[in-house]
């Protein structure tokens, strides 16, 4: 006689002879110091109700290869355990665990559901949840950073901070580790707004600094950008017309009203957190910080070029090698060949990224500022991509700018600029722009203006947000920002006088950087080891 199937809500750990009809929502391998390599998953049945199970070493070749991911499988006979943890995948009480007579055969079902249970933005900035349960959150990314590269124990891990809002405008700060930190970005770079939508399921809810932020749990956690589902299509038809006051120079440039930008600004914008400054007071400043300056563009310093080539593996930049010509079918086929410094190979997938470089003015000084891929795209109307229209030759004159960026020449932006240790201590002539507002699009609270020593403090070389470069250095020249340059001076805090018309930088001494390191607690590796 067939035994019954159970609904996973009615299984309980005092017995092993269970039946049920479960679908693999997710699986991801992790290191146990008792067991070994596991297999873990996330399965689901029929009603939604969702259970953490585990496959040994042991059993991955005969049994967990019968549970691929979006498969709908019969398990029989598997043990219970209390569901224990800081990172916990489900809020089932038990744990699942595959045994050597487990049965596992195919179902027919065929249902593509996601079992989706999702968490408003407003419950998770509450507090009231419980860290140990990992949750499932969609929104609109917006202000996104820089991939870094931060040290960990002493091991290198890719970093990227960014913020989601979702279709009531709440938003939550978020940080993703690892590989997930490497898919949002190139998701970003792939989006037509650099805007997509972001589905983060089995996420964790954790504090940095005292600010709450969700973020992978480790390997356990699964990032999509632009899932194929009712939620995306949402998001898309309701952003579709909407106008963008504080977005990355993306929005119109009506002007709104003063109570309605106010009213937005309230809204979590980090950026509108810090000071506004002069171009002087950037220049005199004796600390590390973040600042809002407002300021003309005056030039392109087109010794820098305006664009790189980046590998599409690792986001790097890559320096070409040659090119490869083969007949196919009576065909030639041409290969651009390029070698990535951090893959440590030829690599032939690789896409052209802003790098700009822009001279600034206001009525107090000018100085000189750069802008990431990310920050680049907006101000300029078109894409790196775009504006080679397919090329992937290197820059071979400077001077000769694509219209789109000459366009933002004598336009006034409000930027968001990072002050390092590199101005600080070494003179630093080139500051890295983290944001960008229009001119029409920033009104600044009084308490804005006011020039905090103890959040300058708390900011003091320990700022861990998009102010790092995720670039090798000599691909954004980042730290021959310290080095003596025959360039006119940049610090010049006197009435403005016409600057030659041939502006040019002949040092470009190429120094390490280095990288800065955040320490994870013992208690977030101890959690590594036991998700």
């Amino acid at each position: 006689m067939a035994m019954k199937v159970t609904p996973l809500k009615d299984v309980k750990p005092y017995k092993s002879g269970w039946k049920v009809h479960v679908k693999v929502l997710h699986s991801w391998k992790q290191y146990n110091p008792v067991h070994g390599d596991t297999l873990e998953m996330v399965l689901s049945d029929e009603a939604g109700c969702k259970i953490h199970a585990s496959c040994k070493r042991t059993y991955m070749e005969s049994k967990g290869r019968l549970l691929p991911v979006g498969a709908w499988r019969h398990i029989q006979n598997f043990t219970l355990s209390p569901s224990t943890g800081m990172y916990r995948a489900t809020d089932h009480p038990f744990k699942m665990s595959i045994i050597q007579n487990t049965a596992i055969t195919r179902s027919p079902l065929i249902n593509e559901d996601m079992f989706l249970s999702l968490v408003d933005f407003q419950t998770v900035l509450g507090g009231s949840l419980k860290t140990c349960f990992l949750i499932d959150v969609i929104g609109q990314v917006v202000d996104l950073g820089d991939l870094e590269t931060i040290q960990v124990s002493g091991k290198p891990r890719m970093k990227i901070e960014f913020t989601l809002r979702d279709m009531n405008d709440a938003r939550v700060p978020c940080c993703l580790w690892g590989k997930f930190a490497e898919i949002l970005y190139e998701g970003c770079s792939k989006d037509e707004e650099g805007k997509p939508i972001c589905l983060i399921r089995f996420a964790k809810i954790g504090r940095f600094r005292g600010e709450l932020q969700i973020t992978n749990a480790f390997e356990a956690s699964l990032l999509l950008i632009n899932p194929d589902i009712a939620e995306t299509a949402a998001f898309k038809q309701m952003f579709v017309d909407e106008v963008k006051p504080l977005a990355i120079c993306e929005g119109r440039d009506e002007i709104l009203d003063l109570e309605e930008v106010k009213s937005i600004q309230d809204k979590r914008d980090k950026w509108m957190l810090f000071p506004k400054r002069t171009i002087h007071g950037l220049l005199e400043s004796t600390q590390v910080e973040k600042c809002l300056v407002e300021c003309e563009v005056y030039a392109i310093d087109s010794d820098w070029g305006w664009y790189y080539f980046g590998c599409c593996t690792c986001n790097k930049k890559v320096v070409k090698v040659g090119t490869l010509v083969k007949t196919i079918h009576g065909k030639e086929v041409t290969t651009h060949l390029w070698w990535c410094e951090v893959c440590k190979e030829n690599v032939s997938s690789v896409s052209p990224r802003f790098k700009l470089h822009l001279i600034v003015k206001d009525d107090t000084g000018e100085t000189k500022l750069m802008l990431l891929d990310q920050i680049a795209k907006g101000m300029i109307v078109e894409s790196a991509a775009t504006l080679l229209n397919g090329s992937f030759d290197e820059l071979e004159d400077p001077t000769d700018l694509p219209d789109a960026i000459l366009s933002v020449v004598g336009k006034t932006f409000t930027f968001g600029i990072s002050v390092e240790k590199e101005h600080v201590l070494y003179g630093s002539e080139i500051y890295k722009v983290g944001k960008i507002y229009r001119q029409s699009q920033i009104v600044f609270n009084e308490s804005a203006n006011v020039e905090s020593s103890k959040s300058d403090q708390d900011l003091a070389l320990t700022s861990g947000e998009e102010n790092s470069v995720n670039l090798l250095d000599n691909e954004e020249h980042i730290e021959c920002l310290s080095t003596p340059s025959t360039t006119p001076s940049t610090k010049r805090k006197g009435a403005w006088s016409d600057p030659p018309r041939d502006i040019t930088s002949t040092s470009k001494n190429l120094r390490l950087k280095t990288i800065k390191v955040e320490k994870m607690s013992d208690l977030d590796l101890e959690a590594g080891k036991k998700t």
